[in-house]
């Protein structure tokens, strides 16, 4: 049987079309191919979630693809957490956690992960002081006054927290024990719904990072006033306020901002992100998005960040130890 020449320039082009598609990468393998999702474990309105769309509004220009934000708050953390920690490892579902959920609250109960095994932390984007805020209408000017008042009323103030076990719950705890006074705890699904509630006049006190609630303008406005800072020294941003230790009370807490990822996720997908935030923080709309918050660019990645992350969670834990906090198995 003869075949036309236009069979056989037809055959030929077919074998070379299928023997292309064999050694040529297709698309669905070239990462990132999708939208990336970025869990957050922390309320709406906080420090994490503001920082997580300052990022995902720049990074798709060096990455190619977007950050879906998804708020996962509840159970001090142990919600998003675990989403996180469940998730696929395939570069897809990451996450901007924070040490009061790695480092603070998983010495306190069962947060359902395991610090160092679980997950990859990849990136910083940044870390803030915390500090001790109440509203400028209230009658407390410094920590002391609002402890003698607390001692003459025991159980009747009140101060909001991130959730339990968190940082803020971690600093009422040290406030409470330093001072010999007798706070009430009252805790919410995140910073941001706590400092609301503060403001709101629903508790008496709260924690703060610059960012949260927007407590640095209020308190440049004279609007909220900060009566501490969790700051190993005293802060550049209100030289005048002092630290806890000053005032007799152990504790110190930086609100980290750090992506991570869930254990097994790949390296060259890990270094792919690296990559793209790294240009990501250069970038001036970036850069000028946190000097709208009142925070600093403050990027670190490689052997370094991880260092800090297993450093940090040492940190804490020897706290724990050292004040007499059992670990709760349940909460």
């Amino acid at each position: 049987m003869l075949l036309s020449k236009t069979s056989v320039l037809s055959s030929a082009l077919g074998v070379a079309l299928l023997s292309a598609a064999a050694v040529s990468p297709v698309a669905a393998d070239t990462y990132p191919s999708k939208p990336i999702k970025v869990i957050i474990a922390t309320g709406a309105g906080g420090s994490h979630d503001l920082h997580s769309r300052a990022v995902a509004s720049v990074i798709p220009a060096y990455l190619g693809q977007a950050f879906i934000i998804q708020m996962k708050s509840g159970g001090g953390g142990k919600i998003g957490m675990n989403v996180l920690k469940n998730a696929k490892p395939d570069g897809y579902t990451i996450g901007l956690v924070t040490g009061s959920h790695f480092a603070i609250a998983a010495h306190g109960k069962d947060m359902g992960f395991d610090t160092l095994k679980d997950f990859i932390p990849f990136y910083q984007v940044n870390y803030a002081p915390t500090m001790v805020v109440v509203k400028a209408s209230s009658p407390w000017k410094t920590l002391k006054e609002f402890a003698a008042a607390a001692k003459a009323a025991p159980g009747k103030l009140t101060m909001s927290s991130s959730g339990q076990a968190g940082s803020s719950h971690m600093m009422l705890l040290q406030i409470n024990r330093g001072l010999g006074i007798k706070v009430k705890h009252v805790p919410f699904r995140g910073g941001g719904k706590a400092f609301n509630a503060m403001w709101g006049g629903h508790v008496d006190m709260a924690m703060a990072t610059p960012t949260t609630g927007g407590a640095l303008s209020k308190i440049k406005a004279g609007k909220a006033r900060a009566l501490a800072m969790a700051t190993p020294k005293r802060s550049k941003l209100l030289p005048d306020v002092p630290t806890l230790y000053e005032l007799g009370i152990d504790y110190e807490y930086l609100s980290w901002r750090v992506f991570a990822a869930p254990a097994g996720t790949p390296q060259d997908k890990i270094d792919i992100l690296v990559k793209a935030l790294r240009k990501t923080s250069k970038d001036k709309t970036f850069k000028r998005l946190l000097k709208r918050f009142g925070e600093q660019n403050i990027p670190l990645d490689g052997p370094e960040l991880k260092k800090k992350y297993v450093d940090t969670y040492n940190f804490y834990g020897k706290l724990f130890e050292a004040n007499g906090l059992k670990y709760k198995k349940k909460m």
